[in-house]
């Protein structure tokens, strides 16, 4: 054993001299000081002074004295170089005091990235609006929680970032749309916007404008559910002609002034309504967007998409018909819900002309009168059986409930999936390949059997298919 250790401590120190700043970078700090304690000698340790990366972490299990020492010793011993990538992460409190004065540190320093992630503090913080004003910054991601950091008019009046490519806002309050505009004024070659959890509901529109972005993605998590909110957005705007990319969750606005989505190649889109009578019957204002019809029309010239459960609701009640043509699309990836039907999915099927890829995450929906001829639960079994004849689909993959989550379905009702299952394969005539994902093992053995049924069907569906059973 220790021959093994001094031959490992050995093999360290005989690194070349320049890789080390690069190999301690990639560390946390306070690792990076220990590695350098416990391994390394002589100018290996001097050359702590040199790291291009800091990232510091303070949770519930330190002590914010002894953390506070750390912090002050190591940038002391570094002092004022050129600093590419600084990282804080806060999940306790600590004084507001310190943290403000540690930003600093980096906006001193011409940083390239920083990461700041304050979910617990105490005292006075308000975060520095030199952060906003960083001709080197090329990366800024703020993540918070109670509005711990937020965004207003005075932060961004000189605001200045002609370098940086990526920001993230992840729960953080922007004071309005006019400060939010501004911001991305300042942002001339902004490539990736992501707001995460953006409280947008109450401002008077929502503008995304930028031509320079090429991803951009609105989502809320599970911690901050949008049914918390009682009305939508009364405005959405996106003058954003050059994104590739969209993931997009909101409640249906009021109206879409404007979209500009004529580069989009991916979207992942999930739009929710809004309860209008139960918000009533409780005697709040509420705004209710009413028609999403603007919105899906202005994204019909992407090529892969994906629609959440939600979105397939809003497009049976919340759209005028028809459903536009997606030219474009070859990859459309629809989530199923067991409570929300299969309505909207066979007209949106229809009008897919050049779809390759089916990807239908869950199979089991509620049963309705037109849920066409896409799944035998229908009722009214004299609806004509048209559309999936035609299909061009060739490849179908059916995965047993929500990736990521376990949910089992298949062993719960295994004669109605593969039911399902068999309804596909003897109308899709094009079919050349079905991939069947379960998501536990009881569930892939449970396919295996439904597997083994479908193959005598062979032949009688779609000449060329094949089907095969993974695990997700």
């Amino acid at each position: 054993m220790t021959s093994n250790n001094k031959k490992k401590k050995t093999e360290l120190c005989d690194l070349p001299k320049c890789l080390a700043p690069h190999i301690l970078s990639w560390l946390p700090t306070k690792t990076a000081v220990t590695v350098s304690l416990l391994f390394m000698k002589g100018w290996w340790r001097s050359e702590m002074k040199n790291l291009s990366s800091l990232k510091f972490s303070f949770s519930d299990d330190q002590e914010e004295e002894h953390f506070v020492r750390f912090v002050d010793q190591v940038l002391r011993q570094r002092g004022n170089r050129k600093l590419d990538s600084f990282s804080l992460t806060l999940n306790d409190e600590i004084d507001g005091g310190f943290v403000t004065h540690l930003v600093d540190y980096p906006l001193d320093n011409g940083v390239e990235k920083l990461k700041l992630s304050i979910y617990d503090i105490k005292g006075n913080f308000q975060l520095s609006s030199r952060v906003f004003s960083q001709a080197t910054l090329v990366t800024l991601k703020l993540a918070t929680n109670r509005s711990l950091i937020w965004i207003n008019g005075d932060d961004v009046a000189a605001a200045h970032l002609p370098c940086l490519k990526t920001l993230w806002l992840d729960d953080v309050l922007v004071a309005d749309v006019k400060v939010f505009v501004r911001l991305l004024s300042r942002c001339p070659i902004l490539e990736e916007l992501v707001m995460i959890d953006m409280k947008w509901h109450n401002w008077e529109a929502c503008f995304v404008v930028s031509a320079s972005l090429r991803r951009l993605k609105i989502v809320w998590t599970d911690y901050v559910e949008m049914d918390e909110y009682d009305r939508c957005p009364q405005s959405v705007l996106f003058d954003t002609p050059n994104v590739l990319y969209l993931e997009y969750t909101d409640h249906i606005a009021g109206q879409y002034p404007l979209l500009k989505f004529s580069s989009l190649i991916e979207a992942k889109i999930r739009l929710e309504m809004i309860d209008e009578k139960e918000e009533e019957d409780e005697g709040q204002e509420v705004i209710v967007g009413d028609n999403a019809t603007a919105f899906i029309t202005g994204i019909t010239s992407v090529r892969k998409l994906y629609l959440y459960a939600n979105t397939i609701q809003v497009l049976h009640h919340y759209f005028d018909p028809p459903i536009p043509e997606f030219v474009y699309l070859t990859h459309l990836t629809i989530q199923s819900d067991k409570e929300l039907g299969w309505d909207a999915i066979p007209e949106l099927l229809s009008k897919c002309p050049h779809l390759e890829t089916l990807v239908l995450e869950g199979l089991f929906h509620l049963a309705t009168d037109v849920c066409g001829d896409v799944c035998p639960c229908r009722r009214n079994m004299e609806q004509a059986i048209s559309y999936l004849v035609k299909s061009p689909v060739t490849h179908l993959e059916i995965y047993e409930g929500v990736v990521g989550k376990k949910r089992g379905e298949v062993t719960e009702d295994a004669a109605r999936f593969g039911e399902q299952v068999r309804w596909f394969l003897m109308r899709m005539l094009h079919l050349q390949q079905v991939k069947i994902y379960g998501q536990t093992e009881d569930s892939v053995t449970a396919l295996y059997d439904i597997a083994t049924e479908l193959r005598r069907l062979e032949g009688k569906a779609s000449p060329n298919v094949q089907i095969s059973v993974l695990q997700a």
